[in-house]
């Protein structure tokens, strides 16, 4: 496949060249190509329906504990960090013991 490039774009590719970004034209496009590949590819995670059910439901648990902080139903934050603690403790010695 052959493909001809604008002015503006054999400019920014022969820049860097002389920049010595890249060894070739062809890595520069490579590049390039896969720079929009990943882009496209977000772009599409973003809009797939599991990305929305989990926006949605992430909004929903946030106006929830919203609603609990203003009836007073908190937690205390010392008590919560303790308690993630020894989540983390007690499962870090779960899985040494499991490699034993």
């Amino acid at each position: 496949m052959q493909i001809t490039l604008s002015q503006e774009q054999t400019r920014v590719l022969e820049l860097l060249l002389k920049q010595s970004q890249y060894a070739s034209m062809e890595d520069a496009i490579d590049t390039a190509l896969v720079l929009l590949a990943d882009e496209v590819s977000s772009q599409d995670a973003e809009e797939s329906p599991e990305y929305l059910a989990w926006v949605e439901q992430t909004r929903r648990k946030i106006e929830e504990g919203l609603e609990q902080s203003k009836r007073g139903e908190v937690l205390d934050g010392k008590e919560v960090i303790a308690r993630l603690r020894d989540k983390v403790r007690s499962r870090s010695i779960s899985e040494r013991e499991a490699k034993v």
